[in-house]
């Protein structure tokens, strides 16, 4: 066949057609629970024809229901088409609401209203780390006001910038440093980490750590010292269970004159709610060469010792009234599941619980759904390329293909100087009807990138569609990205960013993991590394399960985020 062909009747044919049908196939829908507040993303599938397309988001219902522009989170107008939006920062057991707007040259159609809930607060870390002043802690009492101080240095063992208590101006008597306010609910159990060194001089002093619940009035001791020579650097490690909210204090008591210094630093306060979170991020993809539906999604978080995994099914889209039936069940440890019980020219929707037992089920997560198509494929009539960060996303879509195996994906550099296979694509044999695919080109450095299509049939010939190119910039900023999946088991994805300086030169990056004492576990980068995104694979098999942090260090940014590992 002439695959690359594209018939001028086709164009004319869509200036003729009605409105586009709406957006279908969600993938996060008709109430979801425990949706992930930091970077979950939506996914739908388009209907043919659309020349772009716009989507609405907000947790009031009636505004996105209205398409009011403030709620507007994607505009394709005039000539892009989305199939996917990702959500920051939601805020926590939050009812959200989205719809999907498609238009063509004969007007739009609005999809249904899909809405699902956010997850409540599974941890709460509050950290000081004293970087580049006292990150809101305040002088209390009568006596030492000119005492504390930020110093940058690093003699409690971090990195430069700490919490200091010095001898002079001398005086006798107690003298505090009060943290900001803690929100904790009662009756949680709170975990406190810190890191110290004293610099003694004479007789014995004391000094300590303490929480008030009144700001100040009155105070519990929760670590005091004393000390008869130098001590630390150092970490120490308590738990302390909450009346409500508080402030946490360190204190010196008696002569000032008998101690040199006491230093502070890297502080962490966290606490885990005993909330269950259901499985995530549940997507399902109908076979391109099979009759099957495939299921992947990231683990749950269930209220005592995890069981497994709950596959429920319905005939049709989210909205349908049809009943769900339960497929199978699951280990704890599996993370995808092949459907092969389905028809052709069919919707399914899925959706997925933890078992917190054989019996017990705790809250479904998000519903997705697949069409399972008649035939597949089609003659090419567009390829297209569109940058997001530092991925390239190839679309392309065929009007009519006969004996199309499929597509081959090259990619050319001046690096490279050649054409080099970076992915395929497989066909649909032979069908008139029309249908799109995507390739994304995931990781790519800065640079410009000519990209094209080997279209090979099943007796081996083959031809190549016309060549396109797209350029990827460096970022601009330094990040650190939460991992995923998180929380893990035993292996999670560390992404991270490095700008490009004005001088071009390379940055010394270090990329390291510590337990919630402060040790630190691995080394995962120590070398100079040009701009660019990078991710990187963590293993906690050997690793007990708990809370772990990891911190990025590359010139003079640092960031630390924490993750959670549970077996």
């Amino acid at each position: 066949m002439k695959k690359l062909f594209i018939p001028i009747i086709f164009y004319s044919i869509t200036l003729l057609a009605q409105n586009p049908a709406p957006a279908f196939n969600p993938m996060t829908a008709r109430g979801a629970f425990g949706i992930d507040r930091t970077e979950h993303t939506l996914f739908w599938e388009n209907p043919s024809g659309v020349i772009y397309n716009e989507c609405y988001f907000s947790s009031d219902s009636l505004m996105v229901a209205n398409l009011d522009t403030s709620t507007r989170v994607q505009n394709g107008y005039p000539s892009t088409v989305f199939n996917s939006v990702t959500l920051n920062s939601l805020s926590q057991n939050t009812k959200y609401y989205w719809s999907v707007v498609e238009y063509n040259a004969s007007g739009n159609s609005v999809s249904p209203l899909w809405y699902f809930n956010s997850q409540p607060p599974e941890v709460f870390v509050i950290e000081f780390h004293f970087d580049t002043d006292l990150d809101g802690w305040q002088f209390f009492g009568p006596l030492g006001s000119y005492n504390w101080s930020w110093s940058n240095s690093s003699n409690a063992g971090g990195i430069p910038g700490e919490m200091v208590f010095r001898w002079d101006p001398i005086f006798i008597g107690d003298s505090y440093m009060i943290s900001p306010e803690i929100p904790c609910p009662a009756g949680a159990e709170v975990a406190i980490n810190f890191s110290f060194f004293e610099d003694w001089w004479s007789d014995t002093v004391v000094v300590g750590s303490a929480i008030t619940y009144d700001n100040g009035n009155n105070w519990t001791s929760i670590w005091e010292l004393h000390a008869t020579g130098n001590v630390g650097p150092d970490n120490y490690y308590t738990t302390i269970t909450a009346e409500g909210n508080f402030r946490l204090g360190f204190y010196y008591t008696g002569d000032s004159n008998n101690i040199d210094f006491l230093y502070i630093d890297d502080i962490f306060l966290f606490t885990a709610m005993e909330v269950a979170l259901p499985p995530s991020f549940l997507q399902a993809q109908a076979s391109l060469t099979e009759q099957k539906v495939t299921l992947n999604w990231d683990s749950g978080v269930p209220l005592g010792q995890p069981f497994g995994y709950r596959i429920q099914r319905k005939d049709g889209l989210p909205s349908d009234n049809s009943p769900y039936t339960t497929l199978t069940e699951t280990n704890y440890n599996t993370f995808t599941f092949d459907d092969a019980t389905v028809e052709l020219n069919q919707n399914y929707t899925y959706r997925i619980a933890t078992l917190n037992g054989p019996s017990t089920t705790g809250h479904y997560g998000n519903e997705a759904t697949a069409y399972v198509p008649e035939t597949v494929p089609v003659e090419l009539q567009n390829f297209t390329a569109d940058v997001v960060d530092n991925s390239v996303n190839l679309k392309w879509s065929t009007a009519t293909e006969t004996n199309n195996k499929g597509f081959e994906i090259l990619r050319f550099t001046q690096n490279d100087n050649n054409w080099k296979r970076i992915g395929y694509v497989p066909g649909f044999g032979t069908t008139t009807e029309i249908h799109h695919y995507a390739f994304v080109d995931e990781e790519v450095q800065a640079g410009q990138y000519q990209y094209r299509l080997k279209q090979i049939d099943f007796d081996g010939t083959s031809e190549y569609s016309n060549i396109i190119e797209a350029t990827v910039y460096s970022p601009t900023i330094f990040s650190l990205k939460q991992n995923y999946p998180n929380p893990f088991n035993p292996t999670t994805n560390i992404k991270y960013t490095i700008p490009s300086n004005v001088k071009g030169e390379m940055s010394n990056v270090s990329l390291k993991v510590y337990d919630i004492l402060g040790n630190e576990i691995a080394t995962l980068v120590n070398e100079d590394k040009p701009a660019g995104t990078y991710e990187i694979e963590f293993d906690g098999t050997n690793l007990p399960s708990g809370i772990y942090f990891y911190k990025l260090q590359a010139d003079s940014f640092v960031e630390i985020k924490k993750m959670t590992l549970i077996k």
